[in-house]
């Protein structure tokens, strides 16, 4: 065994002969630290930080009780593994021990069967502690790193988890925020009206708004108070049986927000005037975007793999749909930018053969949970057999993430979507149906007409759903295939999607 991965092994005991006979056991496998009083012991246990301690339960300056009450009182030490070395008549004492934390005893004489396999075993609970403790520190520093701020609340409204970005905007350390009432940030002159508003929620007496904008007082560095508005959106945590436990609000700070508008909009005037200031703009903003989500991925494929803990059926289907959710951000993400990559002429297609039954599946699989948080009905008429096509997985997938998430957000509830799949002549023909408010005949026309390449959205007079669609067409358009759109107000829309199947006969690199 390597030197470094040695565990070591405290033993404190008064007596020579005892330490020596546990140290002839164990240390041809275990690095060992002696101590002769419970004094030395508690000292060498914060120390040396060793990985088990093995305690006469006759040390003689402490009560082996009291020095266990000690240990398991200490954040740096309550994780240690204590095994008591004990004699059967001293009964009182070793109950005592174990009373205050001591995890294991054995007998004297020792037996070098039962001490080796008694460590060996506590060792191996301490490593899974070990592993447990680093998972959930990696999880808060995801929290902390997510570059918003963070509250977790009771059912009582105190705060229970305060990220990184909260303590600092809210001028507060994690020590002094921890079991805080919430409304005592609140200011005096609303406090009446945001206290009452919140315990309703937490009653379950009001539904939550999607998004809300409130004031809060934050402390200065100077001791001075400061109101700040900051917008909030909120998601309720409930128990197995289904009441309200307390909720998550995550937040930006508005202030912050307003000052960098102001910057932005100085930016924006000399993007007009440099291509390559715009280009850099792009790129830090695609970073600012970007960054966070993957710490909302990561730390939510840490929840939906049980890293953290078991998950019952209902907490693994809403981290399923977290996960998905968050994979469809990416898209979107992907999708924004896809129009300077295309102006600067950047845009890369790696073809590949894409299975467009599966990929379809897929989609609709990680878009069931919003269908049905909406309140519609969706129906799917996929062919049992789709020809494959020849493409790019990652832009072909954004466009029918695109269409499907347009018709779910524009149908009232109630309404219909449907989505059908199947092969004409050579031709795999996606129809995707809504009942929304259609599109007007003005804004149809431009989807008919190449985006310019130097073309920016303000010179395209449409709506971020049908500038989205000219940003489809134009990836259909790069994989030899068209889009067309039937569409009448109040009467909803129709998107046809047509790709040529792959065929089989042509090399891959065609």
């Amino acid at each position: 065994m390597n030197q470094k991965e040695r565990s070591k092994i405290l033993i404190i005991d008064n007596e020579d002969r005892n330490v020596e006979v546990l140290e002839s056991i164990l240390v041809s496998e275990y690095d060992m630290i002696r101590s002769y009083s419970g004094t030395e012991g508690l000292q060498k246990a914060i120390d040396d930080e060793p990985d088990l301690i093995l305690l006469d339960n006759m040390i003689t300056d402490i009560a082996a009780h009291e020095i266990c009450r000690t240990l398991k009182n200490d954040e740096r030490t309550k994780l240690i593994p204590i095994v008591i070395v004990t004699t059967p008549d001293e009964k009182d004492e070793k109950i005592k021990s174990l009373e205050e934390g001591a995890d294991d005893f054995v007998n004297k004489p020792v037996s070098y069967l039962e001490i080796s396999t008694r460590v060996k075993a506590l060792l191996k609970i301490k490593r899974l502690q070990d592993k447990v403790v680093k998972e959930r520190n990696q999880a808060c520093q995801y929290l902390d790193v997510i570059g918003s701020i963070i509250i977790i609340l009771d059912k009582d409204a105190s705060v229970t988890f305060a990220n990184k970005k909260a303590c600092n905007v809210l001028g507060w350390k994690k020590e002094d925020l921890m079991g805080k009432s919430w409304t005592d940030l609140f200011p005096e002159d609303t406090k009446e009206i945001q206290e009452k508003e919140l315990f309703r929620i937490l009653e379950g007496k009001r539904e939550l708004p999607e998004f809300h904008e409130l004031p809060l007082l934050t402390r200065n560095s100077d001791g001075t108070t400061e109101k700040k508005l900051i917008l909030w959106h909120d998601v309720i945590l409930k128990d197995e049986e289904g009441k309200i436990i307390g909720m998550i609000r995550s937040g930006e700070d508005n202030t912050e927000r307003t000052n960098m508008e102001e910057e932005l909009t100085k930016a924006n005037e000399k993007l007009r005037l440099s291509h390559k200031m715009k280009d850099e703009f792009l790129a830090n903003i695609n970073h600012e975007l970007r960054t966070p989500l993957i710490s909302i991925k990561g730390f939510s494929e840490l929840l939906y793999n049980e890293r953290l803990g078991e998950l019952n059926e209902h907490q693994k289907k809403t981290m399923k749909t977290v996960v998905h959710n968050s994979e469809r951000l990416r898209h979107l993400i992907e999708s924004l930018f896809y129009v300077s990559d295309m102006q600067n002429e950047t845009i890369k297609y790696t073809f590949s053969l894409i299975d467009l039954k599966e990929m379809l599946e897929s989609i609709t699989a990680g878009m069931l949970s919003n269908i049905e948080h909406k309140g519609i009905e969706f129906k799917k008429e996929i062919a049992e057999k789709l020809p494959i096509v020849k493409g790019n997985s990652k832009y072909i997938e954004s466009v029918l993430i695109h269409l499907l998430d347009n018709a779910i957000k524009f149908t009232p509830a109630g309404e219909t979507v449907s989505l059908s799949a199947s092969e004409e002549n050579g031709i795999v023909h996606i129809i995707v149906r809504d009942a929304g408010p259609g599109i007007p005949n003005d804004i149809l026309s431009q989807f008919c007409t190449d985006i310019p390449e130097d073309a920016s959205e303000s010179d395209i007079c449409c709506t971020n759903r049908d500038y989205g669609l000219i940003i489809c067409k134009k990836i259909i358009s790069a994989h030899k295939g068209d889009i067309g759109i039937d569409s009448e107000i109040g009467n909803g829309t129709e998107i046809h999607v047509r790709l040529p199947a792959f065929e089989s006969e042509k090399t891959i690199n065609e």
